[in-house]
């Protein structure tokens, strides 16, 4: 890369390169490469290698700003990264002619075989790179016209917005399938095309949000189909534990990336990991009512000390100038001022008021593969045991009528941190989110931090006195990029740390028993309680919540 562009980034290795779905990556200035290539011989290791370093080096010299991901929709933004490759390439290869033959060799698509989304992308790399191909196909035909079109404006990167936009639109007219979660940018050695996208602040805007429904049409199934009771779900033979069911339509978007604390270091890297929103598989929402009509003394409770919490706790109102009692602090300065001066504050009364709940509070829980566990003398999961919790406390959250959202995450890397919203902030706490919470699953990871950015950054959005987030928790983060312990352990840390400077509250249930060392490290020994006995969380969550809203 310093031969050819004069430029010398730093290089890292992915995490895990034996995969050989992985690409190379660029993104903050560092440029990641599979350690390995797997299937490939040692000489055509070492020309994938040097063709993805060039590629990725063109990139860096010919690219522009970042495309904002905007309304696009999954396959245009696939295809616009397809076009602003193509274009990169072909200014490198006006600079250095030779780059053609690195590159040419690994675009082997042909113009036969069934006409699928990626057959069609990867025709249509090669038809602009390679002047010799034919391709007869109609749409192939239309990108490879329009791309030569622009050649006097190749310097100019908007250009693959708008050709992938257009060319996107075509496809969707085609009714061509494509599924963004099993796409794979082809040929082998081009980049995963992530540094090229501006996925926007925490907070999704309108357009972002239309990109997000958008990409969600693909997950939408029949729910009867989605989801079956648990009885049928897979089991594991010896432990009898569930699952998790891998689908085809479990399809996520990229919304936001967020910085990670690396405590070796003692510096964020930037834009390092990324949320990526999934939709909430639904499941019944009369199993939670039958939750709910199981445990009729505790609902009975929470019924009572919501009564009591809504009508407000009375505040003390100090230096009044009107009340039905007497401040004495505030005739004692009085008094004071008269012997100094001659001019005492009237202000010498006090009243109680009752003032009204303003706080907003989002509940955060733990969906990763741990949770499928059934804790020592527990007769359920863990999770089994984090829905029935949730349910209970949202049922005393709306009786409150505190707004309230409740998410979940897992993850898979840094570049897959899975984040589904069960409820949000506007959405009445009814069947559907009832649904959701049932339909919990457990999956992957728990890259802790920065998830807790994101739920951080969607209270920060919302306008009240107060804005609570409470986690529930069952381990230790951790995450299968990452080998050392205390790594994503000090980037929580330091999460709950920004959180709580911007005004954000994080408290923390903790369902570890043996957890304490690293939560208290993580939350601060006062933002943190321990159940000793996952099964007493039900009855535990809606009281401490009580206790942590001033009720």
């Amino acid at each position: 890369m310093v031969a050819l562009w004069r430029r010398n980034p730093p290089l890292r290795a992915l995490a895990d390169g034996s995969d050989q779905r992985w690409r190379s990556s660029f993104d903050g200035g560092v440029v990641r490469l599979p350690d390995t290539y797997r299937g490939c011989a040692p000489a055509a290791s070492r020309q994938l290698f040097l063709a993805a370093v060039a590629h990725v080096g063109a990139h860096l010299e010919f690219g522009g700003v970042r495309f904002p991901v905007g309304s696009l929709k999954p396959v245009q933004v696939a295809l616009v990264s397809l076009i602003e490759d193509a274009r990169v390439e072909e200014l490198a290869m006006r600079r250095f002619p030779g780059l053609r033959r690195l590159w040419l060799p690994f675009h082997a698509a042909a113009a036969t075989g069934a006409v699928t989304a990626p057959s069609l992308m990867a025709r249509l790399a090669r038809a602009l790179i390679d002047p010799d191909y034919v391709d007869g196909n109609p749409w192939v035909a239309k990108g490879r016209r329009l791309f030569a079109e622009a050649a006097n404006n190749w310097r100019d990167s908007s250009i693959s917005r708008s050709i992938g936009g257009l060319l996107g639109n075509d496809l969707g007219q085609m009714r061509v399938q494509f599924n963004a979660k099993t796409y794979v940018v082809e040929p082998a050695y081009r980049d995963d095309n992530q540094g090229l996208w501006d996925f926007g602040v925490a907070t999704p805007t309108p357009e972002n949000e239309t990109f997000v429904d958008s990409a969600r049409i693909e997950q939408r199934t029949d729910a009867a189909g989605d989801r079956q009771a648990r009885d049928d779900e897979p089991k594991d033979v010896e432990t009898g534990r569930a699952t998790p069911v891998t689908r085809e339509n479990d399809v996520g978007v990229p919304v936001a990336r967020y910085p990670e604390w690396d405590y070796v270091i003692r510096r964020d890297r930037p834009d390092w990991a990324t949320i990526v929103e999934y939709a909430a598989p639904d499941g019944s929402a009369a199993r939670i009512d039958e939750g709910l009509d199981r445990r009729p003394d505790l609902v009975h409770r929470i019924t009572a000390l919501v009564r009591s919490a809504k009508v407000s706790r009375p505040v003390r109102l100090r230096r009044q100038a009107e009340g039905d009692r007497i401040d004495l602090d505030a005739c004692v300065a009085a008094a004071v001022d008269r012997r100094l001066s001659g001019f005492p504050d009237p202000k010498v009364y006090g009243r109680l008021e009752r003032r009204s709940r303003d706080l907003s509070v989002l509940v955060l829980l733990d969906a990763s593969q741990s949770t499928n566990d059934v804790p020592p003398g527990a007769a359920r999961s863990v999770l089994e045991i984090e829905r029935e919790a949730t349910a209970l406390l949202a049922h005393a959250m709306s009786k409150l009528g505190d707004p309230f959202a409740i998410d979940a995450f897992c993850s898979d890397t840094r570049a897959d941190v899975r984040y589904s919203t069960i409820k949000g902030f506007s959405e009445p706490y009814g069947v559907r989110a009832k649904a959701r919470i049932d339909g919990l699953v457990g999956r992957f990871s728990t890259r802790m931090g920065t998830a807790l950015r994101h739920a951080g950054h969607r209270l920060l959005a919302r306008n009240t006195h107060r804005r609570l987030l409470l986690m529930i928790s069952d381990g230790e983060p951790s995450d299968v990029d990452v080998a050392d312990r205390r790594y994503l352990v000090e980037d929580a840390r330091h999460a709950v740390l920004s959180l709580a400077h911007a005004g954000v509250d994080v408290f923390c249930v903790g369902l570890d028993p043996s957890g304490d060392p690293y939560l208290t490290r993580i939350f601060g020994r006062r933002n943190v309680v321990q159940i000793d006995r996952v099964e007493r969380l039900p009855e535990k969550l809606p009281l401490l919540y009580l206790r942590l809203t001033g009720s």
